[in-house]
């Protein structure tokens, strides 16, 4: 009789082949959090946004979507998403029509640095919430391309909560960093700047300024998971900057929630911090992710280091010394107040020579100015 086989392929043909993709497991990012996903008080929450219009800045982002998604299941009375990235924008536009049909989105595109766009936005929709999530938020590149990172970062965010003041709304929620925190890089010292602002602006507005400061975001875009399964779907190797690294992590609907819940007890000027566990090492992340996927590491996929990146930290931080932490009536989250506070006045003096520094280019001159700002800033 004839007998029939087939050959299976080894794991290293599969991995050079083209059929990896199909092999490897999907893995749920829940699983790789190291603890429970929390949860949030969605009641409080609905009956601040039910009827409302609810702006949302850098709303075609991984944080900016879900926040607009998650919004859009407490009955706005519409959301209007901002960014001026035009592709996404027009794909957050048609998923929101297609899973939220009863929520009338409008995408607006437009540069949280242009003021005249920001005015003519808001004069025409008059929301009366404001979710500010646009911001550049990649260490190295931002170490690279530091004016852009002042002019999102610090004048743009600028821009957004002068004119919400401006045009009466009620609530502004921007998302901050831990990298904020006694910040080595660009980015952080931009995003605590921000934070400056906003804390400035609550001093002498009607309006309700609060910050949100985030670890890491587990699988939004360019961030570690989706990078290290792109390289465990390769073939390897993970590469992971040191073994000792770690980092605070957070899901994408957990930072969403976040914001949400944030904005529904602040009652101006505080920092909320999700209560996120402990910090988890970025080597242990990836060999989880590894033998989730179904594969070994090392025999199957290799992990290598290759050394901190400019502006990058060992370990992040989530409050300063000189910042009281404060219960909040959810467990979870936990209240910064800090004694730092700059009244607008000092913020629009500093914010002119800024202008200055960034009209000449002086990469010099513009870390002296965070530092006297940021006092903590210590460039890497």
């Amino acid at each position: 009789a004839k007998v029939e086989y087939k050959m299976v392929p080894s794991l290293g043909e599969l991995v050079q082949g083209t059929e990896l993709g199909k092999q490897i497991r999907e893995v749920a990012v829940e699983d790789l959090l190291g603890r429970k996903p929390v949860h949030l008080d969605l009641d409080r929450i609905r009956e601040r946004i039910q009827g409302r219009v609810v702006m949302v800045t850098g709303a075609a982002g991984s944080i900016g979507s879900e926040i607009c998604r998650q919004i859009a299941t407490f009955r706005p009375l519409a959301i209007v998403g901002f960014d001026e990235a035009e592709t996404p924008l027009f794909h957050i536009d048609r998923e929101m029509a297609k899973s939220f049909p009863y929520i009338t989105f409008y995408p607006e595109i437009g540069s949280i640095t242009s003021r005249g766009t920001l005015k003519r936005v808001m004069q025409h929709y008059h929301p009366s919430i404001l979710y500010h999530a646009a911001a550049y938020k990649h260490v190295p590149l931002m170490e690279r391309h530091v004016f852009a990172a002042v002019e999102t970062n610090i004048f743009g965010t600028w821009n957004v909560a002068r004119a919400a003041a401006e045009h009466g709304v009620d609530d502004f929620v921007m998302i901050s960093t831990d990298k904020a925190v006694r910040p080595t890089s660009m980015m952080g010292a931009t995003k605590r700047t921000a934070e400056l602002i906003i804390r400035a602006l609550q001093l002498e507005s009607a309006t309700r300024f609060v910050a949100v400061r985030f670890g890491n975001v587990l699988g939004s875009n360019g961030s570690v998971v989706p990078i290290f399964k792109e390289q465990i779907a390769a073939g390897g190797p993970v590469t992971v900057t040191h073994p000792e690294m770690t980092r605070y992590f957070m899901t994408i609907p957990e930072a969403a929630q976040l914001v949400l819940q944030a904005f529904s007890i602040g009652k101006g000027g505080e920092v909320f911090v999700l209560e996120m566990g402990e910090p988890v090492r970025i080597a242990d992340l990836a060999k989880n992710l590894i033998l989730l996927s179904g594969l070994q590491p090392e025999r199957d996929i290799e992990i290598q280091f290759t050394g901190l990146r400019p502006g990058e930290k060992m370990f992040e931080e989530l409050n300063l010394q000189d910042e009281h932490l404060i219960p909040t009536s959810h467990a979870k989250i936990r209240s910064y107040v800090c004694h730092q506070n700059l009244d607008a006045m000092q913020i629009k003096a500093s914010l002119q020579r800024l202008q200055a520094i960034v009209e000449g280019q002086d990469v010099a001159n513009l870390v002296l100015l965070l530092k006297e700002l940021v006092p903590d800033y210590n460039p890497g």
